[in-house]
């Protein structure tokens, strides 16, 4: 009887997941609830609320993809991008992970395992993701992507494909990754039976270049004391556009968007927070999306997050007439990639770019290769006498989250700051 109930709450979930009627009502819902928000959060409400909406009326195929794969290229060869470890934040947020884990454990998915896949599997379970007709992931700086992309390729019995950068940055790697990337695009091409054009992959790339000017420009901007955006905010919606709208119009579009923001705050003298005392890099690609005390502990001591390593543009303007190398490249370039040395080289940039008081290191359980690396960066700040705090946690999962621990930690770091200040 509990199977038989089950079964019919899944397909009450399928069914309300799959309806354009479900989008437009939480369209006008989330429209209302953040009426007072920023028009650039408005805007990605609407991009993930589409893209989701149009998944699953299979206006065109659907791909699932790693965060690292670069979207130029998916949206070049016409596909719908679905990046689950973003709808996996995103879900947090709204307070549904829980049940979503909960699903992901009771079916032998291991704790272990990091909780934005728990998530997104938990979701596949529960048929409240739209079904992919292939799937693609990259091994760069997530081992554990490979194998949740590989699991769900079997679950929905579509094809897999793996692009597999090598460690270091060199002409032969570039031409390697080249090969990569020129044969997923004939193959998903094959497998899609999708037109490819040239014209459409240079528009591509073209796209994301001038939308990368914008993202550069807002970077600039962000150095004005007060920060003129929330760095807890880029953690958030606006990383989503980061890793899923480069190359297409509503990628440039929100960007556009969001530099004109950010202007009129500068105008106003508006900062991210009342009185900034304390300017803080964050440093790992993400932040807890569940309810916690972060963001207000750092404002009780006037400290603001002035950027974050992820935002960065670290890759070169896309060349046109060679989009295969230049994607390749753009991969190749991740400051997180290869020896940690580049890592440390991009990171002392930052701190020097955004006149950075202090350091957080947010050790989100699963990521190992990020955390690995952390008690290094310490040391090398340490010698450069910039102070940092390697805070342990979890993105999505809050059974690895303490507040307690985590309010006496953060503001004892915050407390020495203010001093030093």
């Amino acid at each position: 009887m509990k199977d038989k109930e089950g079964n019919i709450k899944d397909q009450i979930i399928s069914s309300l997941a799959g309806s354009s009627l479900t989008y437009l009502l939480f369209k006008k819902l989330g429209h209302y609830y953040f009426r007072k928000s920023k028009n650039s959060f408005l805007f990605w409400l609407d991009f993930i609320t589409r893209q989701l909406e149009k998944a699953y009326q299979r206006k065109k195929p659907v791909v699932w993809a790693s965060i690292f794969t670069p979207s130029e290229l998916l949206y070049a060869l016409d596909l719908i991008p679905i990046y689950p470890e973003m709808i996996s934040a995103t879900v947090a947020s709204l307070g549904l992970a829980d049940y979503f884990i909960g699903t992901a454990e009771a079916n032998f998915y291991s704790p272990d395992i990091c909780s934005f896949y728990r998530v997104a599997s938990g979701m596949s379970l529960r048929y409240c993701l739209p079904r992919p007709d292939l799937v693609i992931s990259t091994s760069l700086l997530c081992d554990g992507s490979v194998k949740f992309f590989q699991n769900i390729s079997r679950f929905y019995g579509c094809d897999y494909f793996l692009l597999d950068p090598p460690y270091q940055r060199k002409e032969e790697a570039k031409s390697f990754l080249a090969k990569q990337l020129k044969n997923l695009a004939r193959k998903v091409t094959k497998n899609t039976g999708n037109y490819f054009s040239w014209d459409k992959l240079k528009s591509s790339l073209e796209l994301a270049n001038t939308t990368a000017l914008y993202i550069n420009k807002i970077n600039q901007l962000r150095e004005n004391i007060p920060t003129p955006l929330s760095g807890w905010n880029a953690l958030a919606y606006q990383l989503y556009m980061y890793f899923a709208s480069l190359g297409s119009n509503e990628g440039l579009n929100f960007y556009q968007l969001l530099n004109q923001e950010i202007e009129d705050n500068i105008q106003q003298g508006e900062g991210a927070i009342a009185k900034e005392d304390i300017r803080i890099l964050w440093l790992h690609q993400l932040r807890p999306y569940y309810p916690n005390i972060i963001w207000q502990t750092m404002e009780n001591y006037n400290a603001v997050i002035a950027f974050e390593e992820i935002s960065q543009v670290y890759w070169s303007e896309h060349n046109l007439t060679k989009p295969y190398l230049s994607l390749a490249d753009k991969i190749l370039a991740n400051p997180g990639a290869g020896p940690l040395s580049r890592r440390i080289s991009a990171i002392d940039n930052l701190i020097k770019k955004y006149q950075i008081d202090g350091v957080i290191h947010f050790n989100q359980r699963g990521c190992r290769q990020s955390c690995g690396g952390a008690s290094l960066i310490k040391e090398y700040l340490r010698i450069k006498k910039v102070p940092m705090l390697i805070l342990d946690g979890d993105g999505i999962d809050r059974r690895n989250y303490s507040e307690g621990q985590t309010r006496t930690r953060l503001e004892a770091f915050l407390e020495m700051l203010s001093q030093k200040n």
